[in-house]
């Protein structure tokens, strides 16, 4: 079996419908009401995409996808398919003058090098209070600091240390991440597998889990929950000029 370094880092890395047709339902569930104009970076094969037209018909939903195979199948189920990398994107000129409503950033940010800036060109195509829902692996999960623990930090085609990730974060860096480019965070949904991480722990007590490589300690409830989330999702609006001014980040979009 080839190594992963050469089979999922390759330029023309294959299409792969395990990994780009994964339509993401538990996403789906935070759109309690018709979208609007959804841009969904990081489309895949639009099978999200394709889900929330099922739910909300009518909804336009804007794909941006790089890999062109990805990107011929989104086009089969969503309205719109940019296929460029997101640093080669100007909205404008792919779909005119268009209002977003809301964006999807779903396993996105921690591929990118920059997602800080990437984040910041975002917003410059979006107006103040425009809904961005993202989902970003959990990187202090039970899991990672087990295996970080016993001295292990092993890539795979998939899941939080997918070796196509160049970026990890944590809760609190993740909301910093979204709070330092302009954009408020309501909500942080952490989506747990109790089942998937309990096996890893030999005792539990109060405040405090022990499993086979190390001994960890927690103040909180939220705090446990935060070991067991392999993913957050983060619901946040676009903060108006004004209060990104504050931050010192740069103004406009490109």
């Amino acid at each position: 079996m080839e190594p992963l370094w050469k089979t999922h880092l390759a330029p023309d890395a294959a299409y792969d419908t395990h990994y780009h047709d994964n339509p993401r339902k538990e996403i789906a569930s935070f759109l309690n009401d018709p979208p609007g104009v959804v841009l969904d970076v990081g489309c895949g094969g639009g099978a999200t995409g394709k889900l929330i037209k099922t739910k909300f018909p009518g909804t336009r939903v804007i794909g941006i996808e790089r890999n062109p195979s990805a990107a011929a199948h989104a086009g089969q189920f969503i309205d719109d398919v940019i296929c460029a990398s997101l640093d080669d994107v100007d909205l404008a000129q792919h779909v005119g003058d268009v209002k977003i409503d809301t964006v999807l950033l779903l396993d996105v940010l921690e591929h990118l090098y920059d997602p800080w800036h990437a984040l910041v060109k975002i917003r410059g195509w979006l107006a103040a209070g425009t809904r961005v829902i993202a989902s970003v692996p959990n990187i202090r999960n039970l899991q990672s600091l087990d295996d970080l623990a016993a001295g292990r930090w092993e890539y795979g085609p998939n899941g939080v240390l997918d070796i196509t990730h160049v970026r990890f974060f944590t809760r609190e860096t993740l909301r910093r991440l979204f709070e330092e480019t302009g954009y408020t965070v309501t909500q942080m949904e952490p989506l747990t597998q109790p089942a998937a991480l309990d096996r890893l722990v030999i005792t539990r007590g109060p405040g405090r889990i022990v499993t086979q490589n190390l001994s960890i300690s927690f103040k909180t409830f939220e705090d446990l929950e935060d070991l067991y989330a392999l993913q957050y999702v983060i619901d946040a609006r676009v903060r108006g000029v004004g209060d990104v001014h504050d931050l010192g980040v740069p103004q406009g979009g490109h």
